[in-house]
């Protein structure tokens, strides 16, 4: 059946959140050593899902990725969501570095085949009531070539809730 627009758009919001997208960037710009800030949050969210997929494949440097999230409203320290994934050296075309949510500071997952990724149904919750932060990736190697989009699928858990693309 083809549906209309709205309601795909209403079936996706039940069923996985509101699903945010980066534009496809160059990863030598983005993906740096240190701290890079992808997306600011306001409010509290429940992450259902977070990956950065391979647009075109990966440089061949031994870049090790993880998130952290770092609250400005209420100020706190940065902290590490998950644990650094394996090496991204050369990742190929629609592989993705996948957050797993079964305890912070878990590694980040590196899809076996490409166009294919295993959700664990675990979540965790960012952020709190009139909060504002920002949800990084660090990283340990600065990526040198390939291109990628990160994909947040998440649920608003107060009124006002809300994410936003730091890459345009």
């Amino acid at each position: 059946m083809d549906y209309q627009p709205s309601t795909i758009d209403a079936i996706g919001k039940v069923t996985t959140g509101v699903v945010l997208q980066t534009p496809v960037f160059d990863n030598a710009t983005w993906i740096a050593v240190g701290a890079t800030d992808i997306f600011t949050v306001y409010g509290r969210i429940r992450i259902l899902s977070l990956d950065y997929e391979a647009v075109t494949t990966f440089s061949v440097t031994a870049t090790l990725q993880k998130w952290q999230f770092d609250p400005s409203v209420p100020a706190s320290a940065a902290y590490d969501i998950t644990g650094a994934a394996a090496t991204c050296s050369g990742i190929t075309q629609g592989k993705r570095v996948s957050f797993q949510g079964t305890a912070l500071n878990t590694a980040m997952i590196i899809s076996a085949q490409q166009a294919c990724s295993l959700y664990t149904p675990n979540t965790l919750d960012i952020g709190c009531l009139d909060g504002v932060g920002t949800l990084g990736l660090i990283g340990a190697v600065a990526a040198t070539s390939g291109t990628g989009i990160i994909t947040l699928c998440y649920v608003p858990m107060y009124d006002g809730s809300y994410v936003e693309n730091i890459i345009t």
